[in-house]
C-alpha cells in the first residue's frame, strides 16, 4: 500500500485525474445500461447459431450475450417473443411444437435433440435450469442485469417473462423471426 501511496503523491493533479478516468472507464458498474435487447441475423455462415442477442446502451454499444448452450438461448429468445410472459404450459404444449419450431428457426437443425433432452431431464428441470444458464449468460454481460434477465415466475403471477420487455422496453427483432409464429 506505501509504494501506492508514494505513486500517488507523487503524481501532479493532472495525472491523478487522467488515471482516475482510465479506472473509471474500465470500472463496468459505471458501464451505461442497456436500453434496447436486439436479435439479429448472424452475418457469418460459421457461426454456431444463426442469431445473435445483443444488449444495446444509449451510446450505440452494443454487447453480445454469450449463451453457453443452446437451450438457453433458445428459451430466452421464445420469452422475448412473449412480452407479457406466458405461462410454461404454453411452452410445453402440443408437444413442444413452438419450442421445437424456435430451435430449428435459430439452429437450422432437426430439433430431435431438444425433445430428447427435454424427455431425459423432464419438462419442468429443463426449463429450469436453463432459464438459470440464461439468467448468467445476461449476468456475465452486464453489471445491469436485472430488468433483463428472466424474472421468477412467482413474481408474475406464474408467467414467464423478462421485465425489460414486459414493461415496453426496446426489443429489436430480425424480420425472419418477427414473420414466424412461435406460440399457439
Amino acid at each position: 500500500m506505501t509504494d501506492i501511496q508514494s505513486t500517488i503523491d507523487a503524481m501532479s493533479l493532472d495525472e491523478i485525474k487522467q488515471r482516475l478516468a482510465e479506472y473509471m472507464a474500465a470500472d463496468q458498474q459505471l458501464a451505461p445500461c442497456p436500453v434496447a435487447v436486439e436479435v439479429r441475423l448472424n452475418s457469418t455462415n460459421n457461426a454456431r447459431c444463426r442469431y445473435d442477442v445483443l444488449l444495446i446502451s444509449a451510446d450505440g454499444k452494443e454487447q453480445e450475450v454469450k449463451f453457453r448452450d443452446r437451450y438457453s438461448r433458445l428459451v430466452y429468445v421464445y420469452t422475448l417473443l412473449h412480452p407479457q410472459g406466458y405461462q410454461r404450459r404454453l411452452a410445453a404444449a402440443d408437444n413442444y411444437k413452438a419450442l421445437r419450431q424456435l430451435y430449428t428457426m435459430l439452429y437450422m437443425k432437426d430439433s430431435q435433440a431438444l425433445i430428447k433432452t427435454i424427455n431425459s431431464t423432464g419438462f419442468d428441470h429443463f426449463y429450469s435450469h436453463y432459464i438459470a444458464q440464461s439468467r448468467n449468460a445476461i449476468r456475465q454481460t452486464t453489471p445491469h442485469a436485472s430488468g433483463f434477465t428472466i424474472d421468477r415466475p412467482q413474481s408474475h403471477d406464474g408467467r414467464v417473462l423478462i421485465p425489460f420487455v414486459a414493461q415496453g422496453g426496446n426489443v429489436i427483432l430480425d424480420n425472419s423471426l418477427r414473420n414466424q409464429t412461435y406460440h399457439l
